[in-house]
């Protein structure tokens, strides 16, 4: 069984190799910033707002991503991250 988040969300993890790939289609941090906001006003999303903190995670700094829209299911977001 996948280890839970504090918010009950289950863990994933994803290969170097995947990470590698996936971060080349954002080759300026501002778009990244720009597509996960993006992400947050789709139809359907109904967010209204958008926290962007800054945490520290294993030492490293960290931005985090929250609003209040209408999410994904755990298991939906388990397989999208998988």
């Amino acid at each position: 069984m996948a280890r839970l988040s504090e918010h009950g969300i289950r863990l994933s993890s994803m290969s170097p190799s995947f990470l590698s790939s996936n971060s080349t289609s954002h080759t300026w941090p501002f778009s990244a910033v720009a597509e996960l906001i993006d992400n947050a006003s789709d139809p359907g999303v109904t967010a209204k707002q958008i926290w962007i903190d800054v945490i520290e995670e294993s030492g490293q700094l960290c931005l985090t991503f929250t609003d209040n829209g209408s999410g994904m299911t755990p298991s939906k977001l388990h397989k999208m991250l998988r």
